[in-house]
């Protein structure tokens, strides 16, 4: 019978002492919503197990009106349900608590956070894609005051893999909070209108006094991707009112080119290219006109 050792640690110092000593033959949990249904499907058999649950100072949230145009950051331990529930976050980063309410189940939201969304890499991930709109990076640190900050499309090296090394671990995610006046959007296709991995996601984060949009995409690259040229493409046009439409067609053209979907169970490879279309060009119609 399959019995894993189990760690309980109640500090962050701690759990970066546990996993510094056991390094790759332990699996840290948060919420357990990403790694219970790969252990009871005997996808992982980890030797340890890390449970993070009862480590307070992994909990915070900075991220409101107060953070407008500076930094804002996000312990790797606030479900998804806070997100959506924090008013500073939607008032701030409203891309983010949008998203955040799409996850799953209300258990699922109460139970999973943004530090196992981020480490999970799934490439439908709803945080996940919320966050490189927003230009987010992951804070990781270890044992003996080693921290970095790395970009999200960095930290992402394909699906369900990350550039985390052995004892490392996500601690937060930290990002420039928006402008007062920035808009964004997220929109998401699933199977169902509820309880559904994305079967395309866009999300968008537009700053009209700098004239700049991101627009992130999910379930259409191995990792969640930014549309680079279609950011371009909107920068260099959207102030031309009389050019709306043939803007927003372009903008959303480009996405197409950034995505390279695959067929899978939930869609086709040419289903996911149509709504990359739909979804982006609906995102830019909410947050930009």
């Amino acid at each position: 019978m399959y019995e894993p050792e189990w760690k309980t640690p109640t500090s962050k110092a701690e759990a970066l002492a546990v996993l510094g000593e056991i390094g790759e033959d332990a699996v840290v949990v948060a919420g357990g919503t990403d790694i219970a249904p790969l252990i009871s499907k005997r996808r992982i058999r980890p030797r340890v197990l890390v449970d993070l649950g009862r480590i307070e100072d992994l909990k915070f949230l900075s991220v409101g009106p107060a953070n407008y145009g500076g930094s804002a950051t996000i312990g790797a331990l606030v479900t998804h349900g806070a997100l959506a529930r924090d008013k500073g976050v939607s008032e701030t980063a409203h891309v983010l608590s949008a998203a955040c309410r799409t996850v799953g189940a209300p258990q699922v939201r109460a139970r999973g956070t943004i530090g196992g969304n981020v480490a999970n890499a799934s490439p439908a991930a709803d945080g996940a894609v919320a966050l490189v709109a927003l230009g987010a990076s992951a804070v990781v640190e270890s044992d003996g005051d080693q921290r970095r900050e790395v970009p999200l499309p960095e930290f992402f090296s394909g699906p369900g893999q990350t550039v985390l090394r052995p004892g490392e671990l996500v601690t937060g995610i930290t990002f420039a909070a928006p402008s007062s006046v920035a808009r964004s959007a997220y929109r998401k296709a699933g199977q169902r209108n509820a309880l559904a991995i994305a079967v395309v996601s866009v999300a968008l984060v537009h700053e009209p006094e700098a004239g700049t949009v991101r627009i992130a995409l999910g379930s259409v690259a191995p990792t969640p991707i930014r549309a680079m040229e279609a950011e371009r493409l909107f920068e260099s046009g959207w102030m031309d009112v009389s050019g709306r439409a043939e803007l927003l067609g372009a903008v959303a053209a480009a996405a197409v080119r950034a995505a390279s979907p695959i067929d899978d169970v939930r869609a086709s490879a040419w289903y996911r290219t149509v709504l990359v279309e739909v979804l982006t060009r609906r995102a830019l119609e909410e947050a930009c006109f």
